[in-house]
């Protein structure tokens, strides 16, 4: 899987992105995988926020998790590159809101996110 084939799967799986890439692409004028991604982990956290406690927010941050766990282990050296340097290096530190996503990384990610 190349990055084209990365980032279109992401936005066909979470279409609860769409208005999220139309802002990057309205205010960019461009596509900027390492941004985007990195706007995609502020709104990955805040689905697993203290207070925002909603089952089916968590099983689409699960089902993202998974996602970007199989990018990671299928994709390319650039889909491995943006994942960890875009998702992973911006996860929330633990005195942030959505630090909790932690607790549901796997493989690759957690490994990846204890190391940094």
């Amino acid at each position: 899987m190349d990055e084209e084939q990365f980032f279109n799967g992401l936005l066909r799986d979470f279409p609860q992105l769409e208005g999220l890439h139309a802002e990057h692409a309205e205010f960019y004028e461009e596509f900027l995988s390492h941004v985007f991604l990195a706007d995609v982990v502020r709104w990955a956290a805040s689905l697993f926020s203290e207070a925002g406690q909603v089952l089916t927010e968590e099983a689409i941050g699960l089902r993202l998790i998974n996602f970007l766990e199989d990018a990671y282990v299928h994709g390319d050296c650039a889909v491995r590159e943006v994942v960890r340097v875009s998702f992973v290096e911006n996860l929330p530190y633990s005195d942030r809101e959505g630090f909790r996503i932690h607790e549901h990384l796997t493989g690759n990610l957690r490994r990846m996110f204890t190391e940094r």
